[in-house]
């Protein structure tokens, strides 16, 4: 057997485990992660049985709305990280979620990713997203846009008063697994302390809407309560 054909091997069987993990999320990941990502939050650490919920890419005239009734009909609170743009644009959605009672969060006024952006653009689109949704009060939450930004870009917001957020039960929705997947891979998440991640900003999101009944049924099930990130946060074990 040549070395170059036990590199491939080696390489494959990388391959494959890095895929079971982006699919499976398991939990026992996150240690890991949180080591080799400080700067990132992706659970909460709490003896109460909340879950923080939240939702990206939005508003949408059509499907943030049909959210907000299911979230209401669950008596449920949640998170929407707000594109900056698209909030200036239905500054209707936007107040029907604060008058909801739910949180919003910077996530950025583009749908682009930050990596290509020096360090004056990133922060003129984190101010601008800031202004639009009227994030005035900080700390406030920052997701960046595909949940993928340089580590001195997070730093940089965090200077500005940010808490930057992924999760640890992500649907990978924007891609459009089936209904099934959506709500296997967020049921089998669903801890005290987790956060999770959907979409209402897509295109088509039309799978998420019909996993979040069951999303939130499980929830319930399970004792836990649907809450926004802050409340999670204020909820955290000393």
């Amino acid at each position: 057997m040549s070395l170059g054909f036990v590199f491939l091997l080696v390489g494959g069987a990388f391959a494959l485990f890095g895929l079971f993990v982006f699919w499976t999320e398991p939990l026992s990941i996150l240690p890991g992660l949180e080591r080799f990502t400080p700067n990132m939050v992706y659970r909460v650490r709490t003896r109460l049985p909340l879950v923080g919920l939240s939702f990206d890419d939005g508003p949408h005239p059509v499907f943030t709305p049909q959210v907000l009734d299911l979230l209401e009909r669950h008596n449920a609170k949640a998170t929407f990280f707000l594109i900056g743009n698209r909030a200036v644009r239905h500054p209707d959605v936007l107040a029907r979620i604060r008058s909801g009672g739910h949180e919003v969060g910077n996530h950025y006024s583009d749908n682009v990713p930050t990596l290509g952006h020096p360090d004056a653009t990133f922060v003129r689109n984190l101010d601008e997203t800031e202004a639009a949704l009227g994030l005035a009060a900080k700390p406030a939450l920052f997701r960046p846009p595909g949940g993928v930004a340089w580590s001195r870009q997070l730093k940089l917001a965090q200077q500005r008063g940010y808490t930057c957020v992924l999760g640890c039960a992500y649907a990978h929705d924007p891609v459009h697994p089936p209904v099934w997947y959506i709500r296997w891979v967020v049921e089998k998440n669903l801890v005290p302390g987790a956060i999770v991640i959907l979409h209402d900003g897509i295109p088509d999101p039309s799978r998420s809407l019909q996993a979040l009944p069951h999303i939130l049924e499980v929830g319930r099930r399970k004792g836990l309560r649907f809450v926004s990130i802050s409340e999670l946060f204020r909820s955290a074990t000393p």
